[in-house]
């Protein structure tokens, strides 16, 4: 059933213009604050931005946002408890476990969801007060979805057994 969910599940950039209700908003997050962590570090920061008028000004400055979703999930890092850690890389892969546990929980919910990494970081940051050591890493916009894209191709033949080159999956 999981694997289903995670085959069926696509970037939506196109929403309804429709509210999403507090309980799903908090299963989202939820499924993200239960992503995996390196060392237990957790470095994430999850800022919801709900407001119209705070959504349209983070579009504003992300051009990688086709549409104004429900809501955008701004995913932070912790640069104070990454750097701490002795190693930042691993906080990346953290936010970005935090990341698809969200998209997962969304499709799940009926919602569509995107990570956006084209926004620019210091506009949002000062959008949204955050001190000097909460990184904004990932836009996550959510919404009830406006399209029913197809699903890509997937590569082939990136699996091999035992070795490079050996037996493909």
């Amino acid at each position: 059933m999981l694997l289903e969910t995670i085959m069926k599940r696509r970037s939506i950039r196109r929403f309804k213009d429709q509210d999403i209700e507090e309980d799903k908003i908090k299963k989202i997050l939820e499924a993200a604050i239960w992503a995996p962590s390196a060392g237990n570090m957790q470095p994430w920061v999850f800022v919801v931005v709900k407001e119209k008028k705070n959504k349209e000004k983070v579009k504003v400055v992300s051009p990688g946002m086709f549409d104004l979703p429900g809501i955008i999930i701004v995913i932070c890092r912790d640069m104070e408890i990454a750097k701490k850690s002795g190693n930042e890389i691993l906080s990346l892969m953290d936010i970005s476990m935090a990341a698809q546990n969200m998209l997962l929980e969304a499709y799940d919910l009926g919602l569509g969801s995107c990570v956006i990494k084209s926004f620019s970081q210091k506009a949002v940051q000062k959008l949204l007060d955050l001190p000097k050591n909460i990184l904004p890493e990932l836009l996550v916009s959510i919404g009830y979805p406006d399209e029913n894209p197809n699903p890509p191709k997937r590569r082939e033949k990136v699996v091999h057994f035992e070795k490079y080159g050996g037996r493909h999956g």
